[in-house]
């Protein structure tokens, strides 16, 4: 019994040892594989600093900038916004910076800027267009159509835009509601028998629109029912046309579906359905 019993003892001490042995070992090949990962990953990011930073690998040597309408002076004045710098480390380059910077440029409205390594930025943009000139404290702005005003009108972008006035603080409504109601009728306009005639829309104290065409017309709108009332401004102009009456430069389209003209003597009113029916020239007696 007592031989068993040693033989026993003797038996799981071996055992224990073992398994010392193999906890042992696989204690030191994680610590050195932790050890490894650890100074691979200290000197890959010291090399990684030293090769993209200290030697300058990706500089910048290429701005390219597209969008339509884009002179070339605009494109020089573009990069001098953006505070790139030929030759810098592109790796350094802040792109939300750079957009921020750009977009200061009020001509400017969209803005998208990337990195095209190894030595190249990209700046794509979308220009701001001129729709009109606002007439505000005696000065003429040019706005686009959302009504953001872009800068004081000069020579070299000219002065071909229809003039908003009417706009002064002091007035009923407010500078920004009569500058948006003034754009969404030139809107409107567009298509209609007034495109490309209107010099001047007026906004008056009412907040009703009067239009001044180029040839010295004067049409007042009142202040709603812009479409139908472009349509009825065209069924008067053929008319008028077709009859061949002579009348003063101004139309009063005020009333709805009705247009009023002055003609030698006196103001006439045509009705809603002239357009289906023969308007004799006698009714302008």
């Amino acid at each position: 019994m007592r031989f068993s019993k040693n033989k026993k003892n003797k038996t799981l001490k071996k055992k224990n040892d073992v398994n010392f042995k193999k906890y042992f070992l696989k204690s030191v090949y994680t610590a050195a594989a932790f050890a490894l990962i650890c100074a691979s990953g200290y000197f890959g990011y010291k090399a990684y600093n030293y090769f993209l930073f200290k030697k300058r690998v990706f500089v910048l040597k290429k701005i390219s900038i597209t969008g339509a309408g884009l002179t070339y002076g605009e494109k020089i004045k573009i990069i001098n916004k953006s505070g790139l710098r030929k030759n810098e480390n592109l790796a350094d380059v802040d792109l939300k910076r750079v957009s921020r910077l750009i977009a200061s440029y009020r001509w400017i409205k969209d803005v998208t800027v990337y990195k095209k390594y190894p030595d190249k930025i990209v700046i794509v943009l979308k220009k701001r267009k001129i729709f009109a000139m606002a007439s505000y404290d005696n000065n003429l702005y040019y706005v686009s159509r959302s009504g953001y005003i872009i800068q004081k009108a000069n020579y070299n972008e000219g002065y071909s835009f229809p003039v908003v006035t009417g706009l002064n603080k002091a007035r009923v409504g407010g500078y920004s509601k009569r500058l948006e109601k003034a754009l969404v009728f030139l809107e409107i306009s567009k298509n209609s028998v007034l495109s490309k005639r209107i010099s001047e829309v007026h906004i008056e104290r009412d907040g009703g629109v009067v239009v001044y065409t180029d040839k010295g017309l004067y049409i007042k709108f009142g202040i709603d029912g812009y479409k139908n009332k472009l349509i009825t401004l065209k069924r008067l102009f053929f008319e008028v046309n077709k009859i061949h009456i002579k009348y003063k430069p101004y139309i009063n389209l005020e009333y709805n579906d009705e247009a009023v003209i002055e003609v030698n003597p006196g103001s006439r009113v045509l009705p809603a359905n002239y357009k289906n029916t023969s308007v004799k020239p006698d009714v302008f007696k």
